[in-house]
């Protein structure tokens, strides 16, 4: 009897997915942004594979590796973050690692530009650096908009702090791991892809 009135309330009630579904909508139009910008830069370097092989060898690929594994693990304590917050506990430990990490990311963008723009190698020095500074400048400032997401979140766990919905939970989340995403997409591309 309970299990029959069980399962007609489950049916009755309104499954909601993950996050605003708006949001869906933004990661969708961004993931297509960037898959147009992958789909062009394959186009390039099908047609000049010599010239982006050679432009490619001046990258510092350790620092791409480096950053790959920062937000990843970035990522695993996201979802950390994520479990702690559905069970009505204190995200904040998680979300600062996540945040560090965030911030180990861009130092690590920085020095790597300041080593190619050193060395000569600008956005207009080549096509290849043409799509190495717009992929992974437009994908720096997919982590700041991702870390002002974290911050937001991490502040409304605060003593006192305006606490924020489980989907804005999830949003965040989903939209952090979009950027882990992209950047793996980004490693495999320009940093390991045109040594091939």
């Amino acid at each position: 009897m309970t299990a029959g009135v069980t399962a007609r309330a489950e049916t009755g009630r309104r499954r909601e997915g993950p996050a605003e579904p708006w949001l869906w909508g933004f990661l969708l139009a961004d993931m297509s942004v960037f898959a147009a910008f992958f789909i062009a830069y394959l186009w390039d370097f099908g047609s000049d594979r010599a010239g982006f092989v050679a432009e490619a060898s001046h990258l510092v690929v350790a620092l791409g590796l480096a950053n790959a594994l920062v937000l990843l693990t970035s990522s695993f304590l996201v979802v950390r973050a994520v479990q702690t917050h559905r069970s009505g506990g204190d995200p904040r430990a998680a979300l600062a690692g996540a945040l560090v990490l965030s911030a180990c990311f861009a130092v690590v963008k920085v020095v790597e530009y300041t080593l190619e723009i050193g060395d000569g190698h600008t956005l207009t020095s080549s096509t290849f650096f043409t799509y190495y500074y717009a992929l992974t400048g437009l994908h720096l400032m997919h982590v700041a908009i991702g870390t002002l997401l974290l911050v937001t979140w991490r502040r409304s766990v605060r003593p006192g702090g305006r606490r924020v919905s489980t989907r804005f939970v999830e949003g965040a989340a989903g939209y952090w791991h979009m950027v882990d995403l992209l950047w793996i997409l980004i490693f495999s591309f320009v940093y390991i892809g045109s040594h091939a």
